[in-house]
């Protein structure tokens, strides 16, 4: 089954919960909008982005939008209804003034979790989940612990080259110099009440733990950067130059299959393979506009969500031209995800 999130928002209930698609008769039917459950009480869902199946096979999906800030966990197990049942929130602000609108998350093999936060432009790392209760954060990175006179947002494990954002607290946080630090670009949000006010335009993406590293889409930076999980010190990154053609731009969504990263280089609209033994990187995918998730299903075969264009693509096993798969959806497609019935 594939299970869409989209850029939801004011656009109406039924955008801002995840959609799942099955293969009925070898064509793609979509089996509910409502994937998630919505119980009184529970957190008014907008601007879905990442889910993931984590710790205790449970479903974590966060809820983007800026005045939720939520990473909320699920059953893992569909009901006869195909939903997931609600289950509390995994971590929000009251955990760290660094998770403010979420985008992706990662689990390592400890269950520590790994959160990226567009406004704020850093990665919060968090302890396991914890029953019926918020998680806690993690010790700041013992890399960014050894700048003296510096401080930095609770948990924080991957800070901003910029520390004072206009989503920060009233005591902004140190900066971190790139590379190690995030790239990030601030553009002009003026309002009638507000003429300067500002806002986080381009700013850190995707997640993903491989091995002992932490992979992150450094969009404005034009790179994915490496920390080392142990304590957060940068182990280099992939940047442009070393794609044939220097395809690398704007990377957002990223992917582990086998021994491969797959990167989404949104900037230039294609799709990159890196080699995480011998670190060799090419293109597989090109022409999928303004591409967003990514996911392998069972038999291999790969899918690619296009914004522009409202689809979902398969590009098969052995990366063909991209034929259409789900066309017509009603909103900008954020994340794709594959589990197995």
């Amino acid at each position: 089954m594939f299970y869409i999130t989209f850029h939801g928002g004011s656009v109406g209930t039924a955008i801002n919960n995840v959609h799942v698609y099955d293969l009925i008769d070898g064509q793609p039917v979509c089996i509910t909008t409502a994937a998630l459950q919505t119980p009184p009480g529970s957190p008014v869902l907008s601007e879905l982005r990442d889910l993931v199946f984590g710790p205790s096979g449970n479903l974590f999906v966060i809820n983007g939008y800026k005045d939720a800030s939520q990473v909320l966990r699920y059953s893992g197990i569909q009901d006869a209804d195909h939903c997931h049942a609600y289950q509390g929130i995994y971590a929000d602000a009251r955990v760290s003034d660094g998770i403010v609108h979420p985008f992706a998350l990662a689990f390592d093999g400890s269950d520590h979790g790994y959160l990226s936060s567009q406004d704020s432009n850093v990665v919060t790392a968090l302890k396991p989940p914890r029953a019926g209760k918020r998680s806690l954060a993690l010790a700041v990175a013992a890399s960014l612990r050894a700048q003296k006179g510096k401080r930095f947002l609770k948990g924080t494990f991957v800070a901003s080259s910029r520390g004072k954002l206009p989503a920060s607290p009233a005591r902004p946080p140190s900066n971190c110099r790139q590379p190690a630090g995030l790239a990030v670009v601030v553009a002009p949000d003026p309002s009638r009440k507000n003429p300067k006010r500002t806002k986080v335009a381009h700013s850190v993406r995707d997640v993903l733990v491989y091995g002992n590293s932490l992979y992150v889409a450094d969009e404005p930076g034009d790179a994915v950067k490496i920390y080392d999980l142990a304590g957060g010190k940068t182990r280099g990154q992939l940047q442009g130059q070393i794609a044939d053609a220097q395809f690398l731009r704007a990377p957002v969504h990223l992917l582990a299959h086998g021994d491969y990263l797959y990167i989404g280089s949104s900037g230039t609209d294609t799709i990159l393979q890196y080699h995480f033994g011998s670190g060799e990187l090419k293109t597989v995918v090109r022409g999928v506009r303004t591409i967003s998730g990514m996911c392998f299903d069972a038999a291999g075969n790969f899918y690619v969500a296009s914004r522009d264009d409202k689809a979902i693509y398969c590009c098969g096993a052995d990366f063909g031209p991209p034929q259409t798969f789900i066309s017509g959806l009603q909103d900008n497609p954020e994340f794709l995800v594959y589990a197995a019935n």
